[in-house]
């Protein structure tokens, strides 16, 4: 395994939304990299990839609600950790529209209340704060954004998003009014894709559905470009920061993790390819609602500060990362999901730990 996941042996790690996707695919990393693994989340959804593994060799997983601020503190007075991944969020636009309060809570709050925990307990050393790459005042240019550029969003979960980088912000400066060495940073990357993921309304796990139901697969924005990326290729980098922060270097405070210009593909293009790497795939069938909620046409990240100070790049690009995710679902089927995610990574790293 690389070597800078030799630096997670022995370490306390906590995870909050280690019951979701990205979570669980984290934790089971760490776990590898011989790490003591803490999680707090909700419960799991149902056939939702943690649920479907029995036991991703955690040493605890607390289930607390993110909005729950005391019970946040009384979490977090109790515990004292290496360093913190914050993952806990409500990640999907369209259900942002539908429920845009429970989404700012969760989202803004919840991370208000997870680090004015940290930060008043001194229960960890550093905190990797993720949010996402629809932070950005979004003009749909086709260059990359950087990380100081204008924050914004139309979109309920964009302006959540957006919002929880402000909190960041001020909780940075709170604990440094405090003298509190808590370093705290944060992480964007763009729309994840890989084996386990079992979200409504994203792309490739609608198709995967169609897949094994034997149906088609309906398009809602065929024309949209997104920055698609297999999820081990952020979770890469926000380890990295994770990394450089045990290793006591001075990092920046924030880093796009977001795929190669090959990645640049549309909706179509993404899901055409999908249905030639599955048998028996019955295809796509676009359907464009004029009356639809608002998501972004374009959408894409400079990954150059990770580059240049981290030594990241992504692995992937897009037709490779959709590939890998057929794969494991391939794998899951005829062993189990969490022989699949363990033969990945153990893949993606080049050798077992």
């Amino acid at each position: 395994m690389s070597s800078f996941l030799k630096d997670y042996t022995g370490k306390s790690i906590l995870i909050t939304g280690h019951t979701g996707f990205k979570g669980a695919w984290l934790a089971r990393i760490l776990v590898l990299a011989g790490a003591d693994v803490y999680g707090l989340a909700l419960a799991p959804e149902e056939n939702s990839l943690f649920s479907n593994i029995d036991d991703l060799g955690m040493k605890e997983s607390a289930i607390i609600d993110i909005r729950d601020g005391a019970g946040i503190e009384n979490y977090c007075r109790a515990h004292r950790f290496d360093g913190i991944f914050h993952l806990a969020a409500q990640p999907l636009v369209r259900r942002s529209y539908k429920e845009p309060i429970e989404t700012f809570q969760t989202n803004v709050m919840g991370t208000a209340n997870l680090l004015n925990a940290v930060v008043n307990n001194k229960s960890a050393a550093w905190v990797v704060a993720i949010t996402t790459d629809k932070v950005y005042r979004n003009v749909e240019k086709l260059g990359g954004y950087i990380e100081d550029e204008a924050l914004g969003g139309k979109d309920p979960y964009s302006a959540s998003k957006a919002a929880t980088e402000m909190a960041i912000s001020a909780w940075q400066t709170i604990a440094a009014g405090l003298g509190n060495t808590t370093i705290i940073a944060s992480a964007r990357s763009g729309n994840v894709i890989g084996g386990g993921d079992s979200a409504q309304d994203r792309l490739i796990p609608d198709l995967i559905r169609g897949f094994h139901a034997g149906i088609t697969t309906i398009i809602r924005n065929p024309a949209s470009i997104r920055p698609w990326q297999h999820v081990l290729d952020p979770l890469n980098g926000y380890l990295m920061m994770g990394s450089a922060l045990m290793a006591g270097r001075t990092i920046s405070s924030a880093y796009n993790f977001g795929p190669g210009q090959e990645s640049k593909l549309t909706v179509k293009e993404m899901a055409e390819y999908a249905c030639t790497q599955w048998d028996g795939a019955k295809g796509i069938d676009i359907q464009i609602d004029p009356s639809a909620p608002h998501e972004s046409a374009l959408l894409w990240l400079s990954s150059e500060l990770a580059a240049k100070e981290l030594g990241w790049s992504n692995r992937f690009e897009a037709f490779e990362a959709i590939t890998w995710t057929t794969d494991w679902e391939r794998e899951a089927m005829k062993t189990s999901p969490l022989s699949a995610l363990d033969r990945q990574i153990h893949d993606f790293y080049g050798a077992k730990p």
